[in-house]
């Protein structure tokens, strides 16, 4: 059996001297128009493959996952590079204080006792230097006035202590008590020494647990009156509830200005230092690196304040600027540890709704709204019947509101274009936490602390990969991938080797997009490139499979090299059963690296005498030019701002010393039986396609590499001719002019 290969020298050496059939097994040209099957003289061709083996139909690949082809959806790669740099962050755990969010109690009617502690002097003049009024701050003081009981609702951290006791030393005149969380409200009585309101103080109260009703808010608001007292007690808002709820005596709390908060703190903390200090702070507090190691847009009070702590002891010399980093790195990480505390209340319904929504933005940020609310709900589901398997959870329809949502993940949405439908970018509404630390900071303190919420996230992630939308499984392959970093022995053996040997090429995609990133990480990825290579000789197909799959990011090996060397031994491995999986790596790996190596490994199996080594360099060739550089992995930096464009034109463009070598490929699969139609057709496409785009000229420039005998120029002439002629989408004349002219400027006269 002769070799298919023929490079662009070769056949202008051979040009006239029956070259065409050292480069045709079949033994001819191919020209549009010919009969599948003849040679160019109408005598019957050599017996062969039908075109589709080249590409792997299902006859040829019984292992096809889905019909054989690796290839994603439109956007697949770009989804999942935006969500992989999500966790391009130090993620490490901090383990610091937990803020805890205190509810109501309340029991019998039984009289209790009024444990309260009275603001000491030091922290009522602190208060008063550093307090920063949050914008409803009139409002709210106007209201306890006059009805001597106000309940503030709000998120902890945000404030609300803060401005409790403000709101009371201004009514008050200093008289200031801080009840004890246990005070049972219920139980006080105007009559009983121990439980009495002392005339004219004023009380915060972050309750314990449970919610006091209004009956009872107005009991202790005709108490606070008779004594001339004011109260103020803080409240979380209700799980999905929107709004402060009990509109009579309820104020939902709006956090104070940031800058306003720190600056506030940063001139109490700094106050009679050394002279600079305070504007050396200012600089330091709103510095790039700071903002980066604390991974938040927007900072609550409680956290300014916390900062401008510690900036102060950084610009005094107490912390080093290392140490004042490190410590805001943890910032997230409390965050989450607070959202994720554990009690009764947290295994409730709502509750597991809200946490669920929290890690399904972790997962899902970027993307839309409606894909993570959707993600949420189902996730809800699995955490519920985990709490109780016998119970049916349903889902809340009017009371679930979108502010509600966003304000209890610290998210915001705003619209963006994405490739969503067909490959086109539309406007849609996309979800995002409020800095790029809480997403890996939630996913490690799950794993690492809430060990019962492993098995609910990996059914989770699981049924995610079966979702035929790239947005959605792309999306969770990436979280699968840093689960994988944090633990990878149990997630690889409860996720992704089930998946590597499932039958669906999505499953198998899947677990190469996990993988891609953890594979460089120092801690495992030695142990996961030993397993890739075991599975790139294992006896089941769909781990051979998946393994190409995972060699296509080039992440899976020392080198390019040996990535080409394995998916070689895949597309032969029996007859080629898995050939198109590994030629469409190859086509990856040429998007991956500077190096001419992927295209000089093409033409290698082009020359060699063994049938199956020759279909893998026919399909890579194919997929070469048939892939769009906005669809490769992880294509090299220089292809940037060429997505839209064919990966063989790009690869020309950035690399022009290669043009020949890939028009060579090219050329040799347009005069191949096997392969002539399939090349042609995507060398047709790349005709209609390019007109008024950026890439037309690139395009005009490579026809010429393509011409190099007259059977050349033929074909190219009717082919041109052809697509001038289409009854339904004829080409445009002048573009069908500047096309012929290209096909004229090659070869020989």
């Amino acid at each position: 059996m002769s070799s298919v290969d023929t490079d662009a020298s070769q056949a202008q050496a051979d040009h006239g001297q029956g070259h065409a059939q050292d480069g045709d097994p079949e033994g001819g040209q191919g020209r549009p128009g010919r009969p599948q099957g003849q040679r160019d003289d109408g005598s019957p061709a050599a017996a062969g493959p039908a075109e589709d083996e080249i590409l792997g139909g299902s006859d040829t690949d019984p292992s096809a996952k889905e019909g054989g082809r690796a290839t994603a959806g439109p956007g697949a790669a770009h989804f999942a590079r935006e969500t992989r740099s999500v966790f391009l962050r130090d993620a490490s755990t901090y383990v610091g204080g937990t803020i805890n969010s205190v509810n109501f109690r309340f029991g019998d009617t039984t009289r209790a006792s009024l444990l309260a502690g009275p603001l000491p002097d030091d922290e009522l003049r602190r208060l008063r230097r550093r307090f920063t009024p949050p914008p409803n701050y009139d409002d709210c003081k106007l209201q306890l006035s006059e009805d001597r009981l106000l309940v503030l609702c709000g998120q902890p951290g945000s404030g609300r202590m803060y401005a409790a006791l403000s709101l009371l030393d201004d009514l008050s005149r200093g008289r200031v008590s801080r009840l004890d969380p246990g005070t049972d409200l219920t139980g006080l009585d105007s009559d009983d020494e121990g439980g009495r309101i002392a005339e004219g103080h004023g009380y915060a109260l972050e309750p314990a647990e449970g919610r006091l009703p209004e009956l009872h808010l107005d009991r202790l608001c005709r108490l606070l009156a008779d004594r001339g007292a004011y109260a103020v007690l803080l409240s979380v808002p209700e799980p999905g509830a929107r709004g402060a709820g009990q509109a009579r005596y309820h104020r939902t709390h709006t956090s104070a200005a940031e800058d306003a908060v720190l600056d506030g703190h940063l001139a109490g903390e700094l106050d009679g230092g050394p002279s600079g200090a305070r504007e050396a702070a200012r600089r330091l507090a709103r510095s790039g690196r700071v903002r980066d190691a604390l991974g938040l847009e927007v900072l609550l009070p409680a956290e300014a304040a916390r900062l401008a702590g510690l900036v102060a002891r950084c610009v005094t010399g107490e912390l080093t600027e290392e140490e004042l980093l490190a410590e805001c790195r943890g910032f997230a990480a409390e965050q989450v540890r607070e959202w994720f505390a554990g009690s009764p209340a947290a295994e409730t319904l709502p509750a597991l709704r809200d946490a669920a929504f929290r890690v399904s933005l972790a997962v899902f940020g970027g993307s839309s709204f409606n894909v993570a609310a959707e993600a949420a709900e189902l996730l809800a589901w699995e955490l519920a019947v985990t709490v109780d398997p016998e119970q049916v959870p349903g889902r809340p329809v009017l009371s679930d509101g979108l502010e509600a949502r966003l304000a209890l993940g610290r998210a915001t949405t705003k619209l963006r274009r994405q490739p969503v439908v067909a490959g086109a970018d539309i406007p849609v509404r996309t979800v995002n936490f409020l800095g790029t630390a809480l997403a890996p900071a939630v996913l490690a303190h799950l794993w690492e602390h809430h060990h019962n919420m492993r098995g609910p996230v990996l059914r989770w992630l699981d049924s995610l990969g079966q979702d035929r939308r790239e947005d959605v499984w792309t999306r969770a392959a990436v979280a699968a991938g840093e689960l994988c970093r944090l633990d990878c022995a149990h997630t690889l053996q409860e996720l992704l080797v089930p998946m590597a040997e499932a039958d669906h090429a999505r499953r198998g995609l899947f677990v190469a997009t996990a993988l891609q990133g953890v594979l460089e990480d120092p801690e495992v990825g030695a142990a996961l490139r030993s397993l890739v290579k075991k599975w790139s000789t294992s006896d089941q197909a769909n781990l051979r499979w998946t393994a190409a799959a995972v060699l296509s990011r080039g992440t899976a090996t020392r080198t390019v090299g040996e990535a080409l060397n394995r998916l070689g031994r895949i597309g032969t491995w029996k007859d080629g059963r898995l050939r198109t999986v590994a030629a469409e790596s190859v086509a990856h790996l040429a998007g991956f690296t500077t190096d001419r190596e992927p295209l000089a490994r093409i033409r290698a199996w082009l020359g060699d005498s063994r049938r199956p080594h020759q279909n893998l360099g026919l399909a890579s060739t194919l997929l070469l030019a048939e892939l769009v550089v906005e669809d490769v992995w992880n294509p090299a930096g220089e292809l940037g701002g060429r997505e839209q464009w064919p990966l063989a034109l790009a690869v020309c463009a950035t690399r022009p010393q290669l043009a020949a070598e890939v028009a060579g490929l090219l050329w040799t699969a347009l005069n191949t039986d096997r392969s002539y139609r399939i090349a042609l057709a995507i060398l047709a496409r790349w005709l209609r396609k390019c007109q008024g785009k950026d890439w037309e000229a690139d395009v005009m420039r490579f026809l010429p590499l393509l011409v190099l005998t007259e059977d050349d120029r033929q074909r190219m002439l009717s082919l041109i001719k052809e697509l001038s002629q289409d009854p339904d989408e004829p080409l445009e004349p002048e573009h069908a002019h500047r096309l012929l002219q290209a096909a004229q400027a090659g070869g020989a006269r």
